[in-house]
């Protein structure tokens, strides 16, 4: 999502998701009479050893009921994501963004609850 969505505090990070974004749409469009395919995977909050070296079980907790499907990603989720976009009955898909984000980068944030 922060390619996408500004979080305060994330400036270089924001940038350089966005950036990633444009080379991987530049790349599709370059290459693509190679028959060549770019795509990229966006992955939101994902529970990965990196996350738990820094956040207590508790803390992951409390921010995945944040994410509107109410946790975490995992690493096998984006893992599958992956396997879409190599598969070969997708051959038609190229500058795509799949996002795997478990909704986070929606506007549910400003939308009423009921």
């Amino acid at each position: 999502p922060h390619a996408s969505i500004p979080f305060p505090t994330a400036m270089a990070y924001n940038m350089s998701k966005a950036a990633i974004d444009q080379m991987a749409k530049t790349a599709a469009l370059e290459v693509a009479k190679f028959g060549i395919r770019v795509n990229i995977i966006h992955p939101g909050w994902i529970d990965t050893p990196g996350e738990r070296k820094f956040s207590s079980e508790q803390a992951l907790q409390a921010g995945g009921s944040f994410i509107p499907l109410g946790r975490l990603g995992t690493s096998e989720e984006i893992a599958e994501a992956i396997l879409v976009l190599c598969d070969p009955r997708h051959g038609y898909m190229t500058g795509a963004t799949l996002l795997v984000d478990g909704g986070i980068s929606l506007p549910w944030w400003s939308l009423p609850t009921e």
